[in-house]
């Protein structure tokens, strides 16, 4: 029986980043504004995908190729990370104190505040010319890749689709060890390593079917971005009440501070559980090679 071939990685990609526009595009329609509720989170999800996408293939097939993708990506995620930070504040100031009527009231009086920050103007302009460098981006992609359409329908073991094969490799690798060099994160380090372990999971998206064991170690990596993803913004909670707290008149500032000790209680256990989630993940990662078959 003769050996099955390799998968072909340069139509997966073509076919990855097609479906990522596609992704971003379906999600922009839910609403007008950027900054809504509705389309923050998957927004700002897809993103990464995009420029995890990019980064790994960033310089293929010709040197700069895949960076305006990478740079016009994370520019739109950042230009709506404060709206976002902001949305899940006010959603976790208000689920919070549900049992505690005093403490209620002085979330409450918090998140009237968080609201009324004006997110809107702040992203307004720069977000919409996020947007439209993201859409050039697209296209100047594909325009890179349909230089390689005869190389497409050629033989798998062209140069082109090895020398993609080795970059991809190569740099999974490298992401991999990067979050193994991290360790076990604490408070500090838990946010760096959160990047890291995203980066490694979109970038694994692409090739997840074609490395052993590969699907165990996307699953574990799944997991802790979940629980990291929970601590970070209990994290950002933190900061956001004291940022209020700051503003407020001297009595809501004291009711404000009262709020703390819980949060920082909640923050506490939900670093634990990160860490514990960042163990299995680590034994996970020596298991896995990230060679592609």
């Amino acid at each position: 029986m003769a050996p099955s071939r390799p998968p072909r990685l340069l139509p997966r990609l073509a076919a990855a980043l097609a479906g990522r526009r596609t992704r971003v595009e379906s999600i922009l329609a839910r609403s007008e504004s950027l900054s809504s509720p509705a389309v923050l989170h998957d927004l700002r999800v897809a993103l990464r995908r995009t420029a995890a996408v990019a980064r790994l293939t960033r310089d293929f097939p010709a040197e700069g190729d895949s960076e305006a993708l990478r740079v016009a990506a994370r520019d739109l995620r950042r230009a709506l990370t404060g709206s976002r930070t902001r949305e899940v504040a006010l959603r976790r100031l208000r689920a919070r104190f549900r049992r505690d009527p005093s403490k209620r009231k002085t979330a409450m009086m918090l998140a009237a505040r968080l609201r009324g920050d004006g997110e809107e103007a702040v992203v307004g302009k720069a977000a919409d010319a996020r947007l439209s460098a993201l859409r050039r981006a697209f296209a100047w992609r594909d325009a890179d890749l349909a230089r390689l359409s005869p190389r497409l329908s050629g033989t798998v073991d062209s140069r082109t689709e090895k020398a993609l094969r080795r970059m991809i490799e190569r740099r999974l690798r490298r992401k991999r060890r990067r979050v193994l060099d991290a360790g076990v994160p604490t408070a500090e380090s838990l946010h760096p390593l959160r990047i890291a372990a995203k980066d490694l999971r979109y970038s694994l998206e692409l090739v997840v079917d074609v490395i052993p064991g590969a699907e165990t170690l996307l699953r574990s990596l799944m997991s802790f971005q979940e629980a990291a993803g929970d601590a970070h913004d209990r994290a950002e909670l933190i900061a956001e009440v004291r940022r209020l707290a700051g503003k407020c008149p001297p009595p809501l500032r004291r009711e404000a501070m009262r709020l703390l000790p819980v949060l920082m209680r909640d923050a506490e256990r939900a670093l634990s559980r990160a860490q514990a989630s960042s163990r299995s993940l680590l034994r996970s990662l020596e298991k896995t090679e990230l060679k592609l078959a």
